[in-house]
């Protein structure tokens, strides 16, 4: 497989995306890689000054960054804060 050359790797800090992608795993972020509804998504995480995963999701007209679990709070993405996004997740896994 190929990635870009600004492809970085995240570990997951939390459970936030469990259990798709439990805490402790990594997960590949390609600024390339086309973004699509129901992908994977780097996105900065303001509270920590680092960058999370959250699923892109695309309902009722708008577009949100998603956690796997639903007690984490929806963003809705909109032209002033689409910076936010980093890459799309090309890859996940966990340390051997």
């Amino acid at each position: 497989m190929h990635y870009g050359p600004d492809t970085f790797v995240v570990r997951m800090a939390d459970a936030s995306m469990a259990p798709d992608l439990p805490q402790g795993q990594w997960a590949f972020v390609d600024p390339d890689e086309p973004m699509a509804p129901g992908r994977l998504v780097g996105v900065d995480d303001p509270d920590t000054g680092g960058v999370t995963v959250r699923r892109l999701v695309g309902e009722d007209g708008r577009t949100v960054l998603r956690a796997a679990d639903p007690a984490w709070p929806d963003l809705e993405v909109t032209r002033d804060n689409e910076t936010l996004i980093r890459g799309t997740v090309v890859l996940v896994g966990a340390a051997a």
